[in-house]
């Protein structure tokens, strides 16, 4: 359920109203992406990624554009330090996060900002190692900033995660509710086209998810 999690744009604005209604509006309009120009694909061999914000994947491209209002502080922060213009709009650039979740079979998510380990203990129980990531060396500005935001929305006391928490627990035991019920993972299934990895669909898609599990029932069947 937790790898599911990594690459699934639709539960987003649904899940995580509370975190969205804790930001600024640029920050929501950059979270509104669910009908945006992005994609998931299947990389093969059940590893998959979402793209939510193109535009964030190269965090070297189009470093003259404005910087966001929520990182204006940091950035003056880090020119009072010395950092020269072109610099500190790479490090803000970096802090903000990458623009996109990869899955890597079968137990590493990683999310913009941060990764997680899953790690199953039983049918019923999966513990989540957490990190958040930072700049190794970097300015310690940047680096707390980032674990500001890390903190907004990850761990017991942010506004993201207890959602996700309650998510997956209640489709644990809806899972278990009903043994002969199917759950449906057709999601952006008509819409998906070959890829030089594997197949690609609509950000809302849930190729991610059947990527993952078909890699596992070919291992299970091996």
């Amino acid at each position: 359920i937790q790898l599911e999690n990594t690459t699934d744009a639709y539960h987003f604005p649904l899940v995580h109203k509370s975190f969205l209604s804790s930001v600024d509006e640029q920050t929501l309009e950059l979270f509104d992406f669910v009908k945006g120009p992005g994609y998931v694909e299947d990389l093969g061999n059940g590893h998959s990624v979402m793209v939510m914000i193109p535009e964030l994947v190269d965090l070297e491209a189009d470093l003259d554009k404005p910087i966001p209002e929520r990182f204006e502080s940091l950035a003056a922060e880090l020119r009072d330090e010395g950092i020269d213009e072109q610099q500190v709009r790479r490090i803000v650039r970096a802090v903000g996060g990458s623009g996109f979740n990869l899955n890597l079979f079968p137990n590493v998510a990683c999310s913009m900002a941060f990764f997680r380990v899953l790690q199953p203990i039983s049918v019923t129980e999966t513990e989540i190692h957490h990190s958040v990531i930072t700049m190794d060396g970097g300015p310690a500005a940047a680096n707390r900033y980032r674990l500001r935001l890390h903190e907004h929305f990850q761990g017991p006391m942010g506004f993201g995660t207890p959602d996700d928490s309650e998510a997956w627990e209640r489709v644990q035991k809806g899972a278990r509710a009903g043994e002969d019920l199917w759950i449906m993972l057709n999601r952006g299934l008509p819409g998906e086209k070959p890829s030089a990895d594997g197949l690609v669909s609509d950000v809302s898609a849930e190729t991610g998810m059947r990527a993952a599990y078909q890699q596992w029932k070919k291992m299970m069947s091996a």
